[in-house]
């Protein structure tokens, strides 16, 4: 850690009885992490290679999210002020500059990997199979990977990034719907959420109106049908082949005979608002049962030992999932 006592005459930082990991050099700022809220790290962003020849509302959609960096209670206020605080003065205060560089990231590589005839994030294919993007995909186009300790260390969101992801969800820019598939040997292992943008957030950007971005969405659609035309006609066998099978199990379905196609599995879905409180139960049982059997205890010690037990809840979710 370096010792801020001889660049900028002030002692070195403590976080309560630990010396805190960054140098400090913003102080002034609040940003004692090293952040710069006259120079958000934009930079961190790794274009898609393909990023040129995106079409010209995408490119207006993803430019008007670094709007709201500078003009966060103007452009999304339902972000800018998710704090729901006000200033001495009454005005709505607005979040951090340091989550909202985080947000913008998130939010650009969303846009980027967004199906908007669906306003799905992921990529659907001409046979009619749609690919959901993971959480590790746009943090690595985010420029928000977590550090690695090892080269050989899979890739892995950092917490920066799932900050900035749960607050753009909790501001309404999107749906989540948790994934996972069970196994065979009854485990479970989890699947790239499926991940819906709103409509009323894109809008709210400032760059397009309701009906420019109905247009862009029934032109995606059209030509999303065109490919998948295009692909019948070039595959008919496989194509037809593919429908008659559906069709039969369709039949067998309203006989109530239920049969699975090879390779396929029974996804199920989980809310994430449900996940999220089934955990928040755990912490609670798990505190009453240490208060009952360790008496001498006092609350704050027995919060730190149940906190300790548990991980974080998205570390605890995979494991919940098998992956």
């Amino acid at each position: 850690m370096t010792d801020i006592t001889t660049c900028l005459g002030r002692p070195s930082i403590m976080w309560g009885r630990m010396p805190y990991p960054h140098s400090g050099e913003n102080l002034g700022t609040g940003n004692r992490c090293g952040h710069d809220p006259l120079k958000p790290e934009f930079h961190l962003f790794n274009e898609p290679d393909w990023s040129a020849s995106i079409p010209q509302v995408m490119r207006k959609l993803i430019e008007a999210v670094k709007g709201y960096y500078y003009s966060p209670l103007h452009i999304l206020p339902s972000l800018g002020n998710l704090n729901g605080r006000r200033n001495k003065s009454g005005d709505p205060r607005k979040n951090r500059s340091e989550a909202r560089a985080a947000e913008v990231l998130v939010m650009r590589a969303i846009l980027y990997f967004t199906d908007y005839a669906s306003l799905r994030v992921g990529t659907p294919k001409a046979d009619g199979q749609f690919i959901a993007r993971s959480c590790v995909e746009l943090a690595r186009v985010a420029g928000l990977l977590k550090d690695k300790k090892t080269p050989d260390e899979p890739d892995e969101p950092s917490e920066r990034f799932w900050r900035a992801f749960r607050r753009l969800r909790k501001a309404g820019a999107f749906d989540v719907h948790l994934q996972y598939v069970e196994k065979p040997d009854g485990s479970k292992r989890a699947r790239p959420a499926i991940k819906r943008l709103n409509e009323n957030f894109l809008v709210a950007l400032g760059a397009v109106s309701f009906e420019a971005l109905k247009k862009f969405r029934t032109h995606c659609s059209n030509e999303l049908k065109k490919l998948r035309r295009g692909y019948k006609e070039k595959f008919p066998r496989e194509s037809d082949a593919e429908k008659a099978r559906s069709g039969l199990r369709r039949a067998q379905g309203e006989d109530g005979v239920i049969t699975f196609a090879v390779g396929t599995r029974r996804a199920k879905t989980v809310n994430y608002d449900d996940a999220k409180a089934e955990y928040a139960s755990e912490i609670r049982d798990r505190h009453a049962e240490l208060l009952r059997s360790n008496p001498d205890l006092s609350q704050p010690e027995v919060a730190r030992r149940v906190m300790r037990e548990f991980p974080a809840f998205d570390d605890w979710l995979r494991e919940r999932q098998g992956g």
